[in-house]
């Protein structure tokens, strides 16, 4: 950075951008907006060919790397992956799997396919691989089991079977596990926690953009809503963050995206996290990677403890 010369390092700024988020068009496939996956590729790169110009308007070195590092709190469309100390600090960071005090977690692997979750079809071997899962972590004595985000892909608080059903397994074992959840209100994207019996719902407090909110003025967030999405409405959040204990052990849970946020980290006060992803929207990229990379600098960061289950790594 500090020798290039003006011209390469505005164009290298587009190759950044598409190098780095090339992965988000991916997830238009299920919206059968395929079309679309080439425009938001360079879309991405000109508005990171637009920030690095401005970064070298000025000449003086110092003030360019301020300028450059700074680029960490500018988020496009509130979307806030771009992180360039992200290289610096994975010199300090170990990829370890953390462990909270004594307590047993079994995380499941989850290989499902985005098109082949929500194909109604696949439901009942899916809900079949989520209860021989936990009753697997039950047979081997684990404290708790942890499956992704929407690993029951439907509105799981609709559904009074499966709820009685997980309730009652979790006499034996406590239970993490992602759903949809709708109210009167809209729909969540949320976490369902069975302890003992007693069921709690942690719903998002920060959402995607674009994949579950448009961060733009509602005239906007309504015209494309109806063009691309047939009118459909975005996910709600909620205003604050829930909590739970097990074993005496205070969590909270943080959905995809959540985990790597520091909007999320900035809202909780809570030292163990349980982070749940589906990853299937982005299949086959870097973006599970790149997101495993970020909730590394997140636990240095805010130093915390993140435990998490993924679909599709």
């Amino acid at each position: 950075m500090y020798k290039i010369d003006k011209k390469s390092f505005v164009i290298s700024g587009f190759f950044i951008g598409i190098f780095w988020f090339w992965w988000i068009g991916l997830s238009f496939r299920y919206y059968d907006l395929t079309y679309l996956i080439f425009i938001v590729i360079v879309v991405i790169g000109l508005v990171y060919m637009g920030l690095f110009y401005l970064v070298d308007i000025f000449n003086n070195r110092l003030i360019r790397m301020v300028l450059f590092f700074s680029l960490t709190w500018i988020h496009p469309f509130g979307f806030d992956w771009f992180k360039p100390q992200l290289p610096l600090y994975q010199l300090k960071i170990k990829n370890q799997k953390p462990k909270i005090n004594n307590l047993k977690i079994y995380i499941p692997k989850y290989n499902i396919a985005q098109d082949f979750k929500w194909d109604r079809k696949n439901l009942q071997s899916i809900i079949k691989q989520n209860f021989a899962n936990i009753n697997y972590a039950i047979n081997n004595h684990y404290d708790l089991v942890v499956l992704p985000e929407t690993a029951f892909p439907l509105v799981l608080n609709y559904n009074d079977a499966l709820l009685n059903k997980l309730k009652k397994l979790s006499k034996k074992i406590a239970i993490i596990t992602g759903g949809l959840n709708y109210q009167k209100d809209g729909a969540y994207n949320s976490a369902f926690i069975f302890i003992d019996t007693k069921l709690t719902i942690a719903n998002k407090i920060v959402l995607v953009p674009f994949g579950e909110k448009i961060y733009l003025p509602q005239f906007l967030v309504d015209l494309i809503n109806k063009i691309f999405f047939n009118g459909a409405n975005d996910y709600k959040q909620a205003s604050k963050p829930t909590y739970f204990v097990i074993k005496g052990i205070k969590f909270t849970t943080a959905i995809c995206y959540e985990a790597t946020s520091d909007k999320f980290y900035q809202q909780i006060n809570s030292k163990n996290i349980i982070a749940l992803s589906n990853m299937a929207w982005f299949y086959p990229s870097i973006a599970s990677t790149l997101q495993q990379i970020l909730l590394e600098y997140m636990s240095f960061k805010y130093q915390v403890k993140i435990i998490h289950s993924i679909n599709l790594f």
